[in-house]
C-alpha cells in the first residue's frame, strides 16, 4: 500500500474544523466519507486521520478530519496530506510517491549514484531522499537538479549541484567518529 501526497494543510476555513489545502496536485480529487489518511511531512512520519468530508473549494480542496476542531488546525498548519493510492485516480502530470521511491538515480553521463528511499513534502519545494553507498542526500525537487523522470524505467536523471555529494560524505564522516 503506497501513499500519495495529495496537498498541504494552509489554513482554516470557518469555526467548524474545516481545512483549506494548498499545492493540491489535483483538484478534481474527491475524497469520501472514512477515507483514511496521513498528516506529515513524509508518509513515513504522519498521524493517520479519517476524512468526514471534502470538497471543492477555489482551485482547491476544503476538508474536514474525525476527531480535529477548530483549535487544532494551527499545528497542523504546513503539513502534508497523503492518501492511500487505491483511493485515487491517476493524471499523467503527476507521479505517485511510491511510484519516485526504490528509483535509480543516474547522471548525466548515466553513472548511477544511488536510489530515492524516501520522498519529504516541504513548503518551498518537495525533496527526493537519495540513499548511496557514503549516506542519504537530499535532492531538492528542482529544475536545476532534477533533469528527467521516467517511472516506466524507474531512473532518474539528476544533476548533481557543487556541495550535494558532500552531504553523504558528511554524513559517513560523522559517523565514523562515533
Amino acid at each position: 500500500m503506497g501513499f500519495r501526497y495529495v496537498g498541504t494543510i494552509s489554513r482554516e476555513y470557518g469555526t467548524q474544523g474545516e481545512i483549506i489545502l494548498s499545492e493540491c496536485p489535483d483538484t478534481a480529487l474527491q475524497l469520501n466519507s472514512g477515507t483514511k489518511v496521513l498528516l506529515g511531512y513524509s508518509a513515513q512520519f504522519a498521524k493517520e486521520y479519517t476524512i468526514i468530508g471534502c470538497s471543492p473549494y477555489k482551485n482547491t480542496l476544503k476538508i474536514q478530519l474525525k476527531g480535529v476542531q477548530s483549535s487544532d488546525i494551527k499545528s497542523l498548519i504546513e503539513t502534508g496530506i497523503f492518501v492511500d493510492e487505491n483511493y485515487i485516480l491517476r493524471k499523467n502530470e503527476h507521479y505517485y510517491i511510491s511510484e519516485i521511491i526504490g528509483c535509480s538515480v543516474i547522471n548525466k553521463s548515466g553513472e548511477h549514484l544511488g536510489v530515492i528511499s524516501d520522498v519529504w513534502i516541504m513548503p518551498a519545494n518537495d525533496v527526493w531522499v537519495m540513499q548511496t553507498d557514503k549516506g542519504e542526500i537530499p535532492l531538492p525537487v528542482i529544475d536545476d537538479v532534477i533533469l528527467s523522470t521516467d517511472i516506466l524505467k524507474k531512473t532518474i536523471t539528476v544533476y548533481m549541484m557543487e556541495g550535494l555529494l558532500d552531504l553523504a560524505r558528511q554524513q559517513a564522516k560523522e559517523e565514523d567518529e562515533y
